[in-house]
């Protein structure tokens, strides 16, 4: 059985949350026990250590609610630093009508050195080569995980502990992109979440301290394609301008994962009408 050490780094949620969170089937037990159960109890959820999205509920707007979380908190000594600084070239949600895109993109050179957000431990530092390329994955104490991709080089290692503006990889343009920039996503429980309005990246400053996450701040899952279920998989069904990419980045899972499970390579063309397995 895999272990979830980084887990324990959720618990300060607790108390910092000015509301709790709460999971239907369990209100009572801690945050730590019930993310490590909700596999077991929850159809719904999926846990994985080895992907992005280590815990991704179905559906996550029918278990939470509202809770507030702190990006930084100088009373606890937690800072919250911009992982780097630059233009934003392309933001949090559809693209060319279709495509959802769930992170923040941000303009810089090759080369550049990246930093950590927040403190926290690196659950993940590969390669995903058709998707961020050089990428890692922070869990951090208030109960986000930070998600960077497209490093040229990564300059952090898996369980390794790492401080605010610690340097985590060097700018790039690995992966699936068009030119070197920053790929920087923000997750809850697995779910991307849009920090737009609360990060500055052209000057470098955090505008709000707290981020108020609710059912509503993933309404967004209305509007994404639905999945469809067959045989008790999850199947995709590839449109028009899709690439293992891009639907990896819809479901949270990388592009050798789908490859894999498809018996695909990383490079394959995909057809329009192709059916996918995606879980």
């Amino acid at each position: 059985m895999q272990r979830f050490i980084w887990l324990s780094s959720l618990l300060p949620l607790l108390t910092w949350a000015h509301d709790s969170l709460r999971v239907k089937s369990s209100p009572d037990k801690t945050l730590y026990q019930e993310l490590e159960g909700l596999s077991q109890h929850l159809p719904r959820v999926w846990w994985d250590r080895q992907w992005v999205s280590a815990c991704r509920p179905r559906d996550i707007r029918s278990i939470i609610a509202p809770v507030r979380i702190l990006l930084e908190d100088p009373e606890r000594n937690f800072y919250f630093v911009m992982p780097v600084r630059g233009r934003v070239v392309s933001g949090f949600g559809f693209r060319w009508g279709w495509q959802f895109h769930y992170g923040l993109d941000v303009d810089l050179r090759i080369g550049d050195t990246v930093v950590a957000a927040m403190d926290g431990e690196v659950r993940l530092a590969g390669y995903d080569p058709g998707g961020y390329g050089y990428y890692c994955v922070i869990a951090h104490p208030n109960g986000l995980e930070t998600v960077y991709g497209h490093f040229s080089r990564l300059l952090v290692t898996r369980e390794q502990f790492v401080k605010a503006g610690d340097p985590v990889g060097l700018g790039g343009s690995t992966g699936y992109s068009t030119g070197p920039h920053l790929h920087f996503e923000v997750r809850f429980m697995g779910e991307p979440v849009d920090v737009s309005k609360l990060l500055d990246f052209e000057n470098g400053v955090l505008l709000e301290r707290e981020l108020h996450i609710s059912s509503e701040t993933f309404a967004h899952l209305a509007s994404v394609p639905k999945q469809a279920n067959m045989r008790g998989g999850v199947y995709h069904v590839v449109r028009p301008g899709e690439s293992l990419y891009s639907i990896s980045r819809r479901y949270g899972v990388s592009v050798r994962y789908l490859a894999a499970i498809n018996r695909l390579s990383t490079r394959s063309t995909l057809r329009v009408g192709q059916r996918l397995r995606v879980r």
